[in-house]
């Protein structure tokens, strides 16, 4: 495979850098029946050369959910055999409403909903070894979109709307919570 050949000969060089892929939790919680254990198979195969077990995650795609804690659960319970950090590569949760004009897809944000996943996943981190993670958009592109959705396809809208700041700047609930867990000292400083 590939990825383990990468590992392998990245490593002969750099033995502190930390390697890894990254899977789509709502992609894999998405899947059902044997598409789940085939991807999760997929995945646990590259475990023995992955530092980290890194996800990314959108809890708003493909019709949402509110069970943060019972993905997260999932995780842990699919990957804490491993013994290995966790690592968000990328995330965000939609703070607005609205549906995508040709799919139809309707993204039920609000910024309660988004505030609450941010409380959820930065509470799993603090409470799980996890190296970082990554917040996709900081603020909201609603003016990049405005330039670019006539050749931009139209799944690029969906994070329009997931910045901890909106479209002025205003900082959202879940920018507060972003920073508490920011500003905290590291966990070998506390």
């Amino acid at each position: 495979m590939l990825y383990r050949h990468v590992y392998a000969e990245l490593k002969k060089d750099h033995k502190d850098l930390p390697i890894f892929a990254s899977f789509t939790l709502h992609g894999m919680l998405n899947a059902t029946g044997k598409d789940r254990e085939r991807r999760l198979a997929a995945f646990r195969e590259i475990m023995p050369t992955s530092d980290l077990v890194a996800v990314s995650f959108y809890p708003f795609i493909r019709g949402g959910t509110t069970d943060i804690d019972g993905c997260l659960k999932w995780l842990t319970d699919s990957f804490d055999e491993y013994h290995k950090p966790y690592a968000v590569v990328e995330t965000g949760e939609a703070a607005e409403h609205f549906k995508l004009p040709k799919s139809a897809q309707v993204i039920s944000g609000t910024p309660e909903k988004q505030e609450a996943y941010f409380k959820a996943l930065l509470a799993f981190a603090n409470s799980h070894k996890t190296e970082f993670v990554i917040c996709f958009v900081h603020r909201d592109y609603d003016a990049l979109w405005d330039r670019i959705k006539a050749t931009a396809p139209e799944a690029f809208a969906a994070w329009r709307d997931c910045g901890l700041l909106d479209e002025s700047g205003k900082p959202r609930p879940a920018f507060t919570v972003w920073r508490k867990y920011f500003e905290m000292p590291p966990e070998n400083e506390r």
